[in-house]
């Protein structure tokens, strides 16, 4: 059975000027024990825009 979760959060300045954005998925494998997140955040501002993104993937294996 897979599940997955989505997370975004928005974060704007009181003036409007400045935009951070955070998305997270998160997808586990119960049958493979694997759990797999990407992280992007992003960055907007008058002066520019900024990007980065992380990704891991974790296995977990069950000792009897």
């Amino acid at each position: 059975m897979i599940h997955s979760r989505i997370l975004i959060q928005r974060v704007v300045s009181p003036d409007g000027k400045s935009v951070a954005s955070a998305k997270s998925i998160a997808i586990a494998s119960a049958a493979e024990s694997t759990i797999s997140q990407t992280v992007t955040v992003q960055v907007s501002s008058s002066k520019g825009c900024s990007s980065s993104s992380t990704s891991s993937i974790s296995k977990y294996t069950q000792k009897n």
